[in-house]
């Protein structure tokens, strides 16, 4: 009795080491000498906007899906260097320091991927090497859910350009306009004079104003500027030394977008808008515009002026 219960306790511990040497084994046949991980997704958006708005950092605050900047899943991220089409990051997690790198690549539709990466070198001792393995798994999951809230707030244009962007057609074809010159950028009062000018002509012809006043403010050097202004009427008005008729063709496509804000965001908006118009490579027969919502002269608070603006575009 007693030789079978040593005999049994024998198999059960060469059970038990083939047991331990077949995982030890299999550590080293499944889990590789180091842990590849890859994140990949498309997007809709032009690769050029991509790149303008990511390099901002202060933009990666507006996608980022925690409450805490660059820390998700206990994982903390920062953005070690930027260059043209990729970011090298850093990853610190539990004790471990890692180098990722965010590529983005341009697609032949002129869409956007993104490839995330990073790789783990393995350890020789094969339990570390499980834990590292299970630590992969994590940062991979991690690394997903980033690149999708990325992809999800990168295909809006409202959020990389800052307003939304509709096409529309000209529905006032026919104007009358006039121009001054200024040796500074024009304040409020200045282009309200000229406003009223247009509405004092109009009015003397017996005409029909059709909508807001137009603007459009470009500087030739660096101390001459020329404000246009134009006001849309029923018909075409005779021309005179200080007021020019035009008639833009109906119909004609135009980029619109609503803002809300005073000088610096209307100039802003400027910039962004042609942004986009060279981004979706539209070609543009005309000058932008600004349409005065708001009458400027009698409202002092500019965080409550409204603008639309409008790009004719091919």
């Amino acid at each position: 009795m007693i030789a079978l219960r040593k005999n049994t306790m024998k198999k059960i511990t060469i059970g038990l080491l083939v047991g331990i040497i077949l995982v030890l084994a299999s550590t080293y046949i499944f889990l590789p000498s180091s842990f590849k991980v890859v994140s990949a997704e498309k997007s809709g958006m032009k690769t050029v906007a991509v790149n303008r708005y990511l390099l901002e950092e202060k933009n990666w605050l507006k996608w980022w899906p925690d409450s805490t900047p660059f820390r998700h899943n206990k994982i903390d991220f920062s953005i070690i260097n930027k260059y043209l089409n990729n970011f090298e990051i850093r990853l610190v997690y539990k004790k471990d320091t890692l180098k990722s790198l965010l590529e983005i690549n341009r697609q032949t539709n002129d869409s956007t991927e993104f490839v995330w990466s990073c790789e783990i070198a393995s350890s020789k001792n094969p339990i570390l090497r499980w834990f590292q393995y299970f630590d992969a798994v994590n940062i991979k999951k991690s690394i997903d859910q980033l690149i999708s809230r990325l992809v999800l707030h990168i295909d809006s244009v409202e959020n990389i350009y800052g307003f939304k962007i509709n096409n529309v057609k000209v529905q006032d074809s026919v104007l009358i306009s006039t121009r001054s010159n200024f040796n500074t950028y024009p304040d409020p009062m200045q282009i309200g004079q000229i406003v009223m000018r247009l509405k004092d002509y109009i009015k003397s012809q017996n005409a029909v104003e059709k909508n807001f006043p137009m603007l459009n403010v470009y500087q030739i050097d660096s101390n001459n500027y020329i404000a246009m202004v134009a006001i849309a009427t029923e018909r075409l008005l005779p021309a005179s030394k200080d007021f020019a008729p035009k008639v833009v063709l109906k119909n004609g496509n135009l980029l619109e977008a609503e803002i809300k804000g005073g000088p610096y965001t209307i100039q802003k908006c400027f910039k962004e808008f042609e942004n986009y118009r060279t981004d979706f490579h539209y070609e543009s027969p005309a000058i932008p515009y600004q349409l005065m919502i708001t009458d400027r002269t009698k409202e002092t608070d500019t965080t409550n002026w409204i603008t639309k603006f409008y790009y004719p575009v091919l």
